[in-house]
């Protein structure tokens, strides 16, 4: 004996595809604060180096900086791991975006700012900014494609 179902209805398949649809905007919707969570990393970036290589260049008040930054990221990671939904590879952008931002300051324009201009707050100001900017730019496509 087989049991035979009937076929759907161009009603049940309007409304398999409306209920779709609503659970792709509200998934879409769960996901909008990543592109503020990209930002804030962004200043905390900017944050971090202005604080070490202008406000407190040396001594023991550059480690108290770098050890707020790292509270501040701990704080920021874990209110991102609260949220149940990430869009797809955005740990991966971050990670690269990270990349960017630390292999820059290490590597070329950190090395630069500090032997041509030392401690000085402008040239630094414009050296985080210009450091940084990998995380508004990823947050920026993020808002584009959400």
């Amino acid at each position: 004996m087989s049991e035979h179902s009937p076929e759907p209805s161009s009603s049940d398949a309007r409304a398999a595809l409306t209920d779709a649809s609503r659970a792709g905007s509200r998934t879409r919707a769960a996901g909008r604060w990543w592109a503020r969570y990209l930002l804030l990393v962004g200043v905390l970036a900017f944050a971090l180096v202005v604080a070490i290589e202008v406000l407190f260049p040396d001594g023991f008040a550059r480690y108290v900086a770098s050890g707020a930054w790292t509270i501040a990221m701990g704080l920021l990671a874990w209110w991102a791991d609260s949220h149940d939904v990430q869009p797809r590879g955005a740990g991966r952008r971050l990670l690269v975006a990270t990349a960017i931002w630390f292999g820059a300051y290490l590597l070329l324009i950190g090395p630069i700012v500090r032997w041509r201009a030392d401690d000085s707050l402008g040239w630094w100001t414009l050296a985080a900014l210009v450091l940084a900017m990998p995380f508004p730019a990823l947050a920026a496509r993020e808002r584009r494609s959400s």
